[in-house]
């Protein structure tokens, strides 16, 4: 009896697809693929593994059908992270989880021989999930300073006058770049790197050959972006700052995208000449080598009813009924007052309110924020930022300011944590940062505010946002951030002690506007 022709097989299998294809719309990741300008190569990345199954389907069928134990674990596994991903409505939890069924359903049918033959296309997949928030910006910040240095060198070699501080390009004549998130790389290099694991995948060639095709995607990316850079800030220089959005901006994005594309393939047909014999660019990159078996008798093993592959289905069903309790599932609401009540007095300080950027406010992507400088009776200066978030579970989420600080040109010295005490008497830990940039001086405080509990590291505030959403249905957070300028003359713990001052009186009416 061949397994993947019974009756019984096809109806389990289809009934596997089904599944996925319902978690995949309710985790979220469907309609990222469809509509994501970083991962809206998705569905067709998918649909291209797929075609390479079922070209390899014959030599599939020939595996050892050898459920494996380990199956079971790794379904228990995903059904828990699932779960989690459902009651605290978390959406990166559900993707990640869809891919350990994924990755539960090989195990426990095919058990590692099938995992063996199946693994790239497993982590093909795995890369198609968007970062968590909190590697998102840690990769962003440090494409984004790489693209705008190399994008300053592109500009002064063609003739260019520019001033680079952080990822702010100088073009003089009132003419700024921002080298914003959307100009990081990450829309080149997600979908150049898929295509790079897949031609990977297909090549007939040494290991070495394999992995260079995949990993030459991002210096590719990387110096393709920082051309486009360059060429953006000529273009404004010339013309003005429409060449910096709109239809213009699009174009030129698809431009160098085709371009990387271009060299991407280039460097894989320079690596063919590297083989020897006479071997074709068509036939070292086949469809059909990669399920290559030895001769074996027919697979007689019925394994639709082994306990692994039962306990998966039981997991799989109870992960898909589970979506209906929890999908209505709302945040709590909270009541918070909106930041354009904030006071424009804080004891002493006096605020003059301000509003950032567009491109700044588009990136940190914040429900409602407060931007001011607050100044003291003697004319101190105090610069106070409030980004707050109302759902983190889909989106946006504060981040630390020491991955965007940079970006501005400043060196961050030191990253201390230091106690503030409230008048209260609650006392918070805050990171105190010593920043140079030039012959300048500042300090800043931070903290990350969830509920009644501050962080000052973001993946401990990312991890306890799980416990805070499934035990008190919430996702709100907040971004606190005093920066205080170490004047001519002044030293720097009078500086602190401007800070600590206005922290003071900051934390007297916080929660009216970010909820404990």
């Amino acid at each position: 009896m061949d397994i993947m022709t019974t009756h019984k097989t096809h109806v389990l299998l289809g009934l596997m697809l089904l599944a996925f294809g319902w978690m995949l719309f309710d985790s979220g990741l469907l309609l990222i693929w469809v509509e994501d300008e970083e991962y809206g190569h998705g569905l067709m990345v998918i649909a291209v593994l797929a075609y390479v199954l079922y070209r390899n389907r014959d030599a599939l069928m020939t595996l050892p059908a050898s459920p494996s134990w380990f199956g079971v674990l790794v379904s228990i596994a995903a059904l828990m992270m699932f779960l989690v991903g459902e009651l605290s409505g978390i959406a990166p939890i559900r993707m990640y989880s869809t891919w350990g069924f994924a990755l539960a359903a090989v195990f426990s049918i095919g058990g590692w021989s099938l995992f063996r033959k199946l693994l790239v296309p497993l982590l093909i997949i795995f890369i198609l999930i968007p970062l968590p928030n909190v590697l998102g910006p840690m990769l962003t910040s440090k494409l984004q300073l790489i693209s705008s240095h190399l994008g300053v060198w592109v500009i002064r070699a063609f003739g260019g006058v520019v001033y680079l501080e952080g990822n702010v390009i100088d073009m003089g004549s009132n003419a700024k770049l921002l080298v914003a998130e959307a100009c990081a790389g990450l829309r080149y290099l997600f979908p150049l790197m898929s295509i790079g694991a897949i031609a990977g995948y297909l090549m007939r060639a040494p290991v070495w050959m394999r992995w260079a095709v995949f990993l030459s995607t991002i210096p590719v990316t990387i110096f393709m972006n920082s051309f486009r850079i360059g060429v953006t800030g000529l273009l404004v220089d010339a013309y003005g700052m429409s060449h910096t959005e709109g239809f213009l901006h699009f174009f030129e994005g698809w431009v160098v995208f085709v371009a990387s594309l271009i060299i991407l393939i280039l460097f894989a047909w320079l690596l063919v000449k590297m083989l020897p014999g006479k071997s074709s660019f068509a036939t070292v990159f086949s469809f059909d080598h990669l399920f290559e078996n030895k001769p074996s008798e027919p697979n007689t093993v019925a394994w639709q009813t082994k306990p692994p592959v039962i306990i998966f289905m039981v997991s799989l069903l109870v992960a898909v009924i589970a979506t209906t309790p929890f999908a209505e599932r709302d945040n709590t609401p909270v009541a918070s007052k909106p930041m354009a009540s904030f006071p424009l007095q804080l004891g002493k300080w006096k605020a003059k309110e301000s509003r950032l950027p567009v491109s700044v406010e588009t990136a940190a992507g914040a429900s409602d924020y407060y931007y001011g400088d607050f100044r003291s009776p003697d004319d101190k200066r105090v610069n106070l930022y409030i980004a707050y978030y109302e759902d983190q579970k889909v989106g946006a989420a504060p981040h630390s300011p020491t991955l965007c600080i940079p970006g501005d040109g400043w060196v961050i010295r030191s990253d201390t944590p230091i106690p503030l005490t409230a008048r209260n008497g609650k006392t918070i830990y805050v990171s105190r940062l010593m920043m140079t940039k030039g012959d300048q001086s500042s300090i800043a405080y931070y903290w990350l505010k969830q509920g009644d509990k501050t962080f000052t590291a973001q993946y401990k505030a990312r991890l306890d946002l799980i416990r805070f959403a499934i035990t008190e249905n919430r996702a709100d957070a907040a971004l606190v951030r005093l920066v205080a300028f170490v004047d001519s003359g002044e030293s720097v713990e009078a500086a602190d002690a401007r800070l600590q001052d206005l922290a003071t009186e900051l934390l007297d009416v916080l929660s009216d506007y970010v909820p404990d």
